[in-house]
């Protein structure tokens, strides 16, 4: 048995996901704290990165303000047009927190 990094709940070690949150098991996260200013630099640093399959920024006191699927198609130009309305939602909140929490999940 193992438990899973979101909720604690003990799973069985071949799940692939927990059954109490659904959290993907085996993803690889990185964590950043950045400033406000900083936040779309950095979250467009990380969409360059094949491997990312999430991000998601929290504010300052753990709360999710915004989570971002990564998937990149056949076209990496489609891509980066579909993630244009999750860019200009980060530059809102951008402008409201002072500092966040970045945190990137890889495959």
């Amino acid at each position: 048995m193992t438990s899973c990094k979101d909720c604690d709940t003990e799973i069985p070690l071949n799940s692939k996901f927990c059954l109490n949150c659904g959290t993907q098991i085996g993803i690889k996260r990185d964590v950043y704290q950045v400033s406000g200013e900083n936040l779309i630099g950095k979250v467009k640093e990380m969409m360059q990165a094949a491997n990312v399959r999430r991000i998601i920024v929290k504010d300052e006191k753990g709360k999710v303000l915004v989570s971002i699927p990564i998937t990149w198609g056949t076209a990496g130009i489609v891509a980066t047009i579909a993630l244009a309305p999750w860019l200009a939602a980060l530059g809102v909140i951008a402008g409201v927190v002072t500092k966040c929490t970045v945190e990137v999940e890889k495959a």
